[in-house]
């Protein structure tokens, strides 16, 4: 999610940033794009490594180390710190449990389960008899993300609108038992995007199937040979994965639209023509990644510390802020 204000009644944005490293360029399509698009636009934005969340189905060991690469991935990718706030939520972590355990009380156990989130994971494999408490109270922990930085503007797809919805509950039941303390947020409309499809087999691209997915660390004889493998279709024959990869090509180089468009028609009119679109690709997404990876070499650790150290200090204080306000509005201090 993300925070920042500006002139008049301050806009508050808010996004966050999965713990996650490695990224896929699904990844860089889905989430890093989004948050971009909304810098160029020069909206005051910020986005926080949300740490905490990740604590829902896996161990801290495997999530802190992925605060500073992930946020070195972000910089690489485009991210100017000088217009976006960047932090890391372990460092509101005790305002977010405080926050979350008073509105934890606005909400009920059957109201939390109606959340798409719990069944999402359900339908992914776990039984109720696996899936943590944490996972059901995710809507509270998101609730308290956004209004723990009087957000009133959240970027997010159809997907997590009932997450918002559910903040705005909990933000109206607070303010109608203690008064106007809480902020109430909007969803800030975006368009959709779009999903990348898995080289091979059904389903998105994944971190979860390596050798369907373009990882932007992969090295040039690696992604040649996994474009060359992947699935198209015979001459002539519509396909989702030529259109999930043309698509993909088309936003990695704009440049090169057209040498997609006029090959696709190509293949539309019957000629064969897959081998010389995966080259063409296979060139695109090499030249993408090899930038991407020397910029991120270039990124220092000690510069994403000093980002995170500047940008914990801005969240905390607003954190702070926010759970005095409630903590006075309800007589607990």
């Amino acid at each position: 999610m993300t925070i920042h204000k500006t002139t008049e009644k301050q806009n508050v944005i808010i996004t966050g940033v999965r713990p996650s490293a490695n990224l896929t360029v699904a990844n860089f399509v889905g989430s890093v794009i989004p948050l971009l698009d909304l810098q160029n636009e020069g909206r005051p934005i910020s986005a926080f490594v949300a740490t905490m969340h990740g604590l829902t189905d896996r161990e801290p060991s495997e999530i802190v180390p992925n605060v500073i690469e992930v946020v070195r991935d972000y910089l690489a990718l485009g991210l100017d710190p000088k217009k976006v706030i960047m932090f890391d939520q372990r460092a509101v972590r005790k305002e977010v449990a405080l926050l979350k355990l008073y509105l934890e009380r606005h909400i009920t156990i059957a109201r939390l389960l109606r959340v798409p989130a719990l069944k999402d994971k359900l339908r992914e494999g776990q039984t109720a008899e696996q899936a943590s408490a944490l996972l059901a109270e995710y809507p509270i922990m998101m609730a308290v993300d956004i209004l723990l930085q009087d957000a009133n503007l959240v970027p997010v797809g159809k997907d997590q609108y009932a997450h918002i919805e559910a903040t705005k509950e909990l933000a109206r039941a607070f303010n109608a038992r203690y008064g106007d303390t809480l902020v109430v947020p909007e969803v800030l409309e975006r368009n959709e995007p779009v999903n990348i499809l898995a080289l091979r087999g059904d389903g998105k691209m994944s971190k979860s199937k390596p050798d369907d997915a373009i990882f932007l660390t992969d090295n040039e004889e690696t992604l040649r040979k996994k474009i060359k493998q992947a699935e198209t279709a015979d001459p002539g024959k519509k396909s989702e994965k030529i259109e999930s990869l043309a698509f993909l090509g088309r936003i990695l180089s704009p440049a090169r639209a057209s040498d997609i468009d006029a090959i696709l028609t190509r293949h539309r009119a019957g000629n064969k023509v897959m081998a010389d679109f995966k080259e063409i690709l296979a060139d695109i997404v090499v030249t993408f990644t090899t930038d991407f990876q020397k910029k991120r070499a270039d990124v220092s650790t000690s510069s994403v510390q000093n980002i995170l150290v500047d940008g914990n200090e801005i969240a905390l204080t607003q954190a702070k802020t926010v759970l005095d306000r409630a903590e006075h509005a309800m007589r607990i201090i």
